[in-house]
């Protein structure tokens, strides 16, 4: 979990200084945060390709919509299936997940100067808790998504996005696996 806002906090630090901002002398250091990222002995491998049921709803539906937003297509199987308008509805919750991601990932950011003081493990619980959160608005927006779709559709949503979680390579850290698995 903690390595997520890892992977957050380093974007933030990485960004340019906005124009107008203080002397370099006088700006505020961004936060150093140092995580102790297990060892591969101690992560899980969960290969689609091999047991793609191991990957949870949340994630794949996930890989959809961002796939989805990032091309602002849809694969041919589903254009064969869906009509404009269906088409239209599935690309807007498409880039309904990543402004969601986004706002995920804010939130998250915004957690990590509390990293260096007592409160990490509120932290922590916080960040897990903004996650589920997100979680959640991908289901939703499956839910949704697929609940506007006739019979033929959302067979070929559901099947586009199962074929999906072929490709997908996870590790998750031993001790974080029950939380990668939530809400299902």
């Amino acid at each position: 979990m903690l390595a997520a806002v890892l992977a957050i906090a380093m974007v933030a630090a990485a960004r340019p200084a906005r124009a107008g901002a203080r002397a370099p002398a006088q700006e505020k250091k961004p936060p150093q945060v140092t995580f102790n990222i297990p060892p591969i002995s101690e992560r899980i491998e969960i290969d689609g390709r091999k047991n793609p049921e191991m990957i949870p709803q949340w994630d794949a539906w996930h890989a959809a919509f961002e796939l989805m937003a990032a091309k602002s297509d849809l694969p041919t199987e589903l254009w064969n299936v869906l009509s404009k308008e269906e088409v239209l509805l599935v690309l807007q919750a498409g880039h309904e997940n990543a402004k969601n991601f986004l706002t995920c990932q804010q939130r998250v950011l915004q957690l990590v100067p509390t990293l260096q003081t007592g409160e990490a493990k509120f932290v922590n619980e916080r960040t897990q808790a903004i996650n589920l959160e997100f979680r959640w608005q991908v289901l939703g927006l499956r839910d949704r998504v697929l609940a506007a779709l006739p019979p033929p559709g959302q067979t070929a949503m559901t099947k586009y996005v199962e074929s999906l979680k072929e490709g997908m390579r996870v590790f998750v850290p031993k001790n974080e696996l029950a939380f990668y698995r939530q809400p299902q």
